[in-house]
């Protein structure tokens, strides 16, 4: 079942009772979902050439997470500023978060990497189901 565009709109009924029932009203409003629902599903199209460029712009942003690295690796080695217990505990929770920091953002790192992968490959199959049927349609005497 897919998910309609826009969904249904209910119109509560008119203060006082005048006028219709609230069984109408849930009755409307069932059939307009009914309709809704069977909508057409909704999809999107993109040429190699743009699967190409949201893979670069996944690229970009892994590029910026890894920028952020730097800072968060600095937060990973922060020394206490004196040799007391308090600057010490305060440098260890610091550390901890750094590391934390560093794991996050790696892990959206690798996230990103992976979806850049994904729109290359689907560019890379698009381009190859493009050309079989290419081949297909001069097997049989046209051509594209």
């Amino acid at each position: 079942m897919t998910t309609p565009d826009n969904p249904p709109q209910y119109t509560p009924p008119a203060p006082g009772g005048g006028g219709d029932s609230w069984l109408s009203h849930i009755t409307d409003w069932a059939n307009a979902a009914g309709t809704a629902a069977s909508a057409p599903a909704g999809g999107y199209s993109f040429e190699p050439a743009e699967l190409e460029s949201i893979a670069r712009e996944w690229d970009d942003l892994a590029a910026s997470y890894e920028f952020d690295r730097v800072s968060a690796d600095v937060l990973a080695r922060t020394e206490g500023p004196g040799s007391e217990y308090a600057s010490g505990d305060n440098a260890q929770l610091v550390r901890q978060s750094g590391t934390t920091l560093l794991q996050t953002l790696q892990d959206r790192i690798d996230y990103c990497r992976s979806q850049a992968d994904k729109f290359r490959g689907a560019a890379g199959r698009y381009a190859e189901a493009e050309a079989d049927a290419g081949t297909e349609v001069g097997n049989q005497g046209g051509s594209l």
